[in-house]
């Protein structure tokens, strides 16, 4: 079952913030517009910096960037807020990531910034987010229900070549008398339009009989964020990375060759303190038994399909550079599909 707002937030200590960005209309001016971007802010928890979770990732095809994956594959550990935006941002939001790091004598943590192609929509190459956009979506980030479709980094994005962004879902596993949670957050830029599927049913082939505009769908990617507050290990935490692509392909992607797609999976339930990690002092990590791991597996494919269709659903219509129009899903003619093969009461 979905926890209470059916969003990643629904894991205790994790908010996200958006600050998007529309302004102007017609052709490009490099610089100038129109822009269709933003930003997207996930806090593991609110002292991240100095308190590290441990996590895991996974990247089925690594057309694209979702800097310090080395360095949480290395060490098992995330130590950032989690920022989602376009492609030429990426360095200006590490910039402003980077600054949140103490000023001390240790090293600094390594931002987590992941990116994807908005260019159909947006002024990509004129570099319009800035370090207040930052800031914004940091200091607006908040738990409970959450904001989908065309906000934030998802603001320019298109998924299935239907306008897309950001989509959340979560799963509420009970078990022993203990509740835990998974969420999956996804800023969905990806897949063409016949293969989508939509709880099994072939959709996207039934809709591209309607001769709806074609968007072009090279350069597509996705990046899926997964959180729980399970406590697992780095190396499970991987596993549930891994799993989010199965929830991923059950949409009908196939990670094409020019796709850029990510996972990060982090479990809020362990702390490993700054110093300690640094000075090479003592700290202890929890686990669940290995073999009650598996309904953590289904809940992130589950929390990752929702994720991907709830972008599409809650996205509208959108104009960006040169004219250049994106349909949202047309949902009236995809619940008669979905009715049609039974999949709806």
């Amino acid at each position: 079952l979905p926890g209470e707002f059916n969003a990643i937030t629904d894991v205790p200590g994790v908010e996200v913030g958006h600050t998007t960005i529309i302004r102007g209309h017609g052709d490009l001016e490099v610089g100038e517009g129109p822009v269709r971007t933003g930003i997207t802010a996930i806090w593991p928890h609110r002292n991240i910096v100095n308190e590290f979770v441990p996590c895991g990732v996974d990247a089925p095809n690594g057309n694209g960037e979702l800097s310090g994956m080395l360095q949480a594959r290395n060490r098992g550990l995330l130590n950032s807020p989690i920022c989602l935006t376009n492609t030429s941002s990426v360095g200006m939001v590490y910039e402003a990531l980077q600054k949140l790091q103490p000023a001390d004598a240790l090293p600094p943590g390594t931002p987590v910034v992941g990116e994807t192609w908005d260019a159909e929509l947006n002024d990509t190459v004129g570099r319009h987010v800035g370090e207040s956009h930052v800031i914004e979506a940091l200091n607006t980030a908040k738990s409970g229900p959450d904001a989908e479709g065309s906000v934030g980094g998802g603001t320019g994005m298109i998924c299935y070549e239907y306008k897309g962004g950001i989509g959340t879902a979560s799963r509420r596993i009970d078990s022993g008398g203990v509740t835990h949670h998974v969420g999956a957050l996804v800023q969905a830029n990806h897949g063409s339009r016949e293969l989508l599927r939509i709880d099994g049913v072939p959709v996207g082939a039934e809709l591209s009989k309607l001769g709806e505009p074609e968007v072009r769908p090279e350069l597509n990617s996705i990046l899926m964020i997964v959180a729980t507050d399970a406590p697992l290990l780095p190396h499970q935490l991987e596993r549930l990375a891994r799993r989010a692509t199965h929830g991923l392909a059950r949409t009908g992607s196939i990670s094409g060759n020019a796709s850029g797609d990510f996972t990060l999976a982090f479990s809020t339930s362990n702390r490993v303190p700054r110093n300690s990690f640094y000075r090479g002092s003592a700290y202890s990590l929890r686990s669940i038994e290995q073999f009650n791991i598996h309904p953590y597996l289904e809940a992130v494919g589950e929390a990752v399909e929702e994720a991907v269709i709830n972008s599409l659903f809650m996205a509208e219509d959108m104009t960006g550079i040169n004219g250049n129009f994106v349909p949202a899903i047309p949902l009236a003619e995809t619940l008669r599909i979905m009715r049609q093969h039974g999949r709806l009461n």
